[in-house]
C-alpha cells in the first residue's frame, strides 16, 4: 500500500499541468480582511502564485508572505477568493519566505516541496513566525525548511482537527494520514516504508539521543531557557534546518540545529584601483538568514584585523553583488578575506586572496646625484596620499622641506636648492601615509 502511495505522489509531480514563475508578495496587513492564500486581493498586483483547477504549481517562484495567511482547500467553508482552489499545492525549486512580526502561516492543504525548494521563517531575529500544520507536506532531499531564530517555531499539532487532504499513512496513527513534515524517499527502506518521519504530531525526525535511540526536541525551554516556546514532540523550534539523515541509507531528511551559513559565495576578489585605493568585491548566488560581512585584512595571513563591515540582504535567491573600498590598503603584499555572519551570530570565513605590489616598481629614483641646480627624482607610490619631502645637512638642518600630492604610480619631481651654497654630504627623507624613503645626497654646487 505505501508503494501504491508513493507511485500515486510520483506521478503527481511529474503531472504538474500549469506553472507560473516570477516575484509573489503580500500585502502588509491582513488582519481585517482574513484573505486565504488563493485570494488575489492577498498578492499585490493581484495575482496569487500557481495556477490550475485544483492546485497552486509554482515553478521557480520568489514567494515573500508579510501577514498570516491560511493555505485552505476545496473543502472549507471560509473560502473568500477568486481561485484556484487548493488540494495540492506544488512548489517546484521556489522560495517561500514568511516575514513579519507575529505572522503566521497555516496550512490546512496538501503541499509537495521538490527540486531544492525553500520554506523560511525566522529570518530577522527580532521577528517571532509560525508555521502551524494541519494537513501534510512532503519534501525531497533538495529541498529545506529552515527557522532562523529561537523566536520561531513550526507546530504540527492539528490541534483545529482539519480533515487532511494528504494521503500519507503513519504507523503512530493506525495507518491513516497524519498532520506533518514527510521525506519521500527514492526507494522503500528495508521495512517497506517510502517515506521519512520529519516531524508530525507523535514525534519528530531530530537528532538521536544516543542512551535509548529515541528522537528528542530541542531549542525549547527548559531545555534554552531564553526560548518562549515549551518543548513538544510535534513543535521544532529554531534556529534548525532540514538535511539529510546520515542513519538512513535511503536519505531520509531530519532537522538539526542550524550550525553553518547558507550564504553560497560565488565571486571575490581585491584589485586596486587607478587613484591607489584597493577594491574588495564579492557576490553570493544564495542567502538565507545572513546579517552582514566583514572585511579583514592581512600583512601575513596571521594577524587579522577587520578594516570595515558591509550589511547583507539577509535572504536572496538571486545573485547580489557587494563591494568595499580600502582607501588606506598597506605597501608591498597584503590579504584579504571576509567573515560571513548570520543572524544566529554563527560565522563562516571566506577563501582568502592576495594583492601584491609592483614588484618591478622603483619606490625611489635620483636623476642627480650629486645634483647642481635641481634634485630631479621619480617617486612611486602605490596610493594617492600626501608627501612630505625634506633635505637637511648632516647636523640635522633643514634646508629643504615641502609638501607633494602624489598620485598613485610615478611622479615626477623636481627639488630646488636654492638655500644650499656649497659642495657637501645632505639627507632626502620623503614619507607619507604608506610611503617612507630616506637616502644621501652629494652637492656639487661650487
Amino acid at each position: 500500500m505505501k508503494k501504491f502511495y508513493f507511485s500515486i505522489l510520483s506521478i503527481a509531480f511529474l503531472l504538474v499541468s500549469a506553472v507560473s514563475k516570477g516575484q509573489y508578495v503580500s500585502i502588509l496587513d491582513n488582519s481585517a480582511n482574513n484573505y486565504t492564500f488563493d485570494d488575489g486581493r492577498f498578492w499585490q498586483g493581484g495575482v496569487p502564485p500557481g495556477s490550475g483547477p485544483e492546485g497552486a504549481n509554482c515553478t521557480g517562484c520568489n514567494i515573500v508572505v508579510y501577514s498570516s495567511v491560511t493555505v485552505t482547500d476545496l473543502a472549507s467553508t471560509a473560502i473568500t477568493g477568486n481561485g484556484p482552489w487548493l488540494l495540492h499545492v506544488t512548489l517546484d525549486g521556489a522560495t517561500l519566505r514568511i516575514q513579519g512580526p507575529g505572522t503566521v502561516f497555516t496550512i490546512n492543504t496538501y503541499v509537495s516541496l521538490i527540486n531544492g525548494t525553500q520554506i523560511l521563517i525566522g529570518t530577522d531575529p527580532a521577528y517571532n513566525e509560525s508555521i502551524v500544520l494541519n494537513d501534510q507536506v512532503d519534501m525531497d532531499l533538495a529541498s529545506s525548511v529552515r527557522i532562523g531564530n529561537n523566536n520561531s517555531f513550526i507546530d504540527a499539532l492539528n490541534l483545529s482537527g482539519h480533515t487532511l487532504q494528504g494521503t500519507i499513512p503513519t504507523f503512530a496513527n493506525g495507518g491513516t494520514p497524519d498532520a506533518g513534515i514527510f521525506s519521500l524517499l527514492a526507494t522503500p527502506d528495508m521495512f517497506g516504508n517510502t517515506y521519512s518521519l520529519v516531524l508530525n504530531e507523535n514525534g519528530q525526525g531530530t537528532e538521536m539521543d544516543p542512551a535509548d535511540g529515541a528522537n528528542y526536541t530541542f531549542n525549547c525551554s527548559p531545555t534554552v531557557p531564553a526560548a518562549p516556546i515549551p518543548c513538544n514532540t510535534a513543535l521544532i523550534v529554531g534556529p534548525a534546518i532540514t538535511g539529510a539523515d546520515p542513519l538512513n541509507p535511503n536519505s531520509g531528511i531530519l532537522f538539526t540545529q542550524s550550525t553553518t551559513l547558507p550564504v553560497q559565495l560565488v565571486l571575490f576578489l581585491a584589485s586596486k584601483n587607478d587613484d591607489g585605493t584597493v577594491a574588495v568585491k564579492w557576490a553570493t548566488s544564495q542567502e538565507q538568514n545572513s546579517n552582514y560581512y566583514d572585511v579583514e585584512r592581512s600583512s601575513d595571513q596571521s594577524g587579522w584585523i577587520k578594516i570595515g563591515t558591509v550589511k547583507a540582504k539577509g535572504f536572496s535567491s538571486i545573485t547580489s553583488n557587494y563591494n568595499f573600498t580600502d582607501n588606506l590598503p598597506l605597501s608591498g603584499s597584503s590579504y584579504y578575506r571576509l567573515k560571513m555572519v548570520d543572524l544566529d551570530a554563527k560565522f563562516l570565513y571566506s577563501k582568502t586572496v592576495s594583492l601584491s605590489s609592483n614588484k618591478t616598481a622603483v619606490p625611489l629614483v635620483v636623476y642627480s646625484n650629486p645634483f647642481y641646480d635641481q634634485i630631479r627624482l621619480k617617486v612611486n607610490v602605490d596610493r594617492a596620499q600626501l608627501l612630505t619631502m625634506t633635505v637637511s645637512d648632516l647636523l640635522g638642518k633643514s634646508v629643504i622641506s615641502q609638501n607633494y600630492h602624489a598620485m598613485s604610480g610615478d611622479n615626477y619631481v623636481n627639488l630646488i636648492p636654492a638655500s644650499i651654497s656649497g659642495s657637501g654630504t645632505y639627507i632626502l627623507h620623503i614619507h607619507g601615509d604608506s610611503y617612507n624613503q630616506t637616502v644621501k645626497l652629494q652637492s656639487a654646487i661650487k
